[in-house]
């Protein structure tokens, strides 16, 4: 069974943007793990190879820009000049360039939050699945969030073009259904990464020694009483590329803890105990007045 396990994505090639820091590199180091090639993406060149140098001989480094369509092609190209097949792609790159109210966002900021988180997946997925149609199959896994289910989970324009990612997901796996091309997306929610330090200031190596900080913040959130870690939704990502997920297509997959399934009892007491406590003085008001109870409508 140990080897079984360790060649789950054994002969099987994938495509990770995004993929030199949290999610994306814990998710590159799965894969290789499980006898996949991989080849991931970037802006940081130097992070990008020095994350090839760990990992080893099955993965491949390119800088790509999310939001430009032939950096994305020339990675697609790139991708099977040096591997000769493409069998998943995890569009996983991101971009959060505003956090403020409606009024006060930009065009500029428009159009490149757009273009990156969604214009990054829509053409990702238009130059691979070319490829995957001539192999006769092949897992897209797109990384969406809770914030595109619920508002309050992230800032307005991520929001947006994450609940438009999870309907492009849809969109495009029923395109593609009868091809065996599998399209799925997935929702994390408090994966504690250095990505919660956006908008402090902070460098990428402060964030990283403050990790604890952010852990132990965000498990007062979560329901089952922890920070999610990345290891967390690589092993959700390697089950969807794996050909164990085979029957499993245009649905989205919440790795949240939790978080968006709704109120804990002790939550739900903290939202509506006062409602009750309120009714209970005025019930008390009215036997006062009426000497007596009221009739039970129950």
């Amino acid at each position: 069974m140990a080897g079984s396990e360790e060649g789950r994505l054994a002969g099987k090639v994938a495509m990770i943007t995004g993929g030199t820091s949290g999610m994306g590199a814990v998710t590159a180091q799965r894969f290789v793990a499980k006898g996949a090639q991989v080849v991931l993406t970037g802006r940081s060149e130097a992070r990008g190879q020095a994350l090839v140098e760990e990992i080893g001989a099955n993965v491949r480094f390119i800088r790509m820009e999310a939001s430009d369509e032939e950096q994305i092609k020339g990675t697609v190209d790139f991708t099977i000049s040096e591997f000769g097949r493409l069998d998943c792609l995890f569009n996983n790159a991101g971009a959060v360039t505003h956090s403020s109210r409606i009024e006060k966002i930009t065009t500029e900021q428009f159009d490149y939050e757009m273009a990156a988180l969604v214009g990054g997946v829509l053409f990702a997925m238009k130059h691979a699945i070319p490829i995957m149609r001539e192999q006769g199959a092949g897992s897209i896994i797109n990384n969406a969030s809770t914030a595109g289910h619920r508002t309050g989970h992230g800032p307005i324009l991520y929001s947006i073009a994450k609940a438009a990612v999870l309907h492009l997901t849809r969109v495009v796996a029923m395109q593609n259904a009868s091809t065996s091309i599998r399209v799925n997306s997935i929702s994390p929610a408090c994966v504690a990464t250095p990505a919660f330090s956006l908008g402090t200031a902070m460098t990428q190596e402060q964030s990283a020694a403050s990790m604890p900080i952010i852990e132990r913040e965000l498990s007062k959130i979560v329901p089952l009483g922890r920070a999610g870690e990345s290891e967390d939704v690589a092993a959700m990502l390697v089950f969807l590329a794996s050909d164990e997920s085979r029957y499993i297509t245009a649905q989205d997959i919440a790795v949240d803890g939790g978080l968006i399934a709704g109120y804990t009892p002790i939550e739900s007491l903290d939202k509506f105990g006062g409602l009750h406590a309120e009714l209970t003085v005025e019930l008390a008001k009215m036997k006062e007045t009426s000497g007596s109870n009221p009739p039970d409508i129950g």
